[in-house]
């Protein structure tokens, strides 16, 4: 069917493979998904080349056909289970909460559970990685650089003068409040079963 060959594809990139770089999407709303989905299909997203990842992203959502297989993609991914993620971004997090609390819960919520209103999606679901390589390209100018991306638009102004430093805070202390569940690298899980 070509619904679970679609599927399959997409799970080559965010599946739970530490070697892949794309985001795990399981979980995540089905609105913010198919929202994502119609912008790289439209090139609203994906088309900066020195933005690798979202360029691939770009290529890679030719093979999806109609609006029709992206609702199914987004509803499909929505309906996974949470997966763990690898915390890998350090930062001081009574520092990130202040600064989230004063500059992102109005958008993001409280418990960074998101609101559809605002365009503003839940950050749960997101490692460490991936959401601070999102803060950097939203600064840099990589992300939220086209005219129809309101949201992006919001978070690239939002993110503007805004420190590496800084930007770890805020993901470190989201990640360790609500994000995904920790679990191990597969190196460390390696290490572990090392003989002394």
């Amino acid at each position: 069917m070509r619904a679970d060959a679609l599927v399959r594809e997409c799970t080559v990139c965010h599946g739970v493979n530490e070697a892949q770089r794309g985001p795990i999407l399981d979980g995540m709303e089905y609105w913010y998904l198919l929202d994502q989905l119609e912008k790289f299909h439209s090139g609203v997203r994906g088309q900066i080349a020195a933005n690798k990842s979202e360029y691939l992203m770009g290529v890679g959502i030719r093979k999806v056909k109609n609006s029709v297989e992206m609702a199914y993609l987004a509803d499909w991914f929505s309906k996974q289970e949470p997966k763990p993620g690898v915390h890998t971004v350090e930062g001081d997090v009574r520092r990130g909460q202040e600064f989230y609390e004063q500059r992102c819960a109005s958008c993001h919520g409280a418990e960074a559970q998101g609101n559809r209103i605002a365009q503003a999606p839940s950050l749960t679901r997101l490692e460490g990685w991936y959401f601070l390589e999102q803060m950097r390209k939203f600064r840099g100018g990589h992300r939220g650089y086209h005219p129809s991306d309101l949201g992006g638009k919001v978070m690239a102004q939002a993110s503007q003068n805004l420190t590496d430093t800084t930007l770890r805070d805020i993901v470190a202390y989201v990640v360790e409040e609500f994000g995904p569940e920790e679990i191990s690298s597969e190196r460390d899980q390696l290490q572990i079963k090392q003989p002394n």
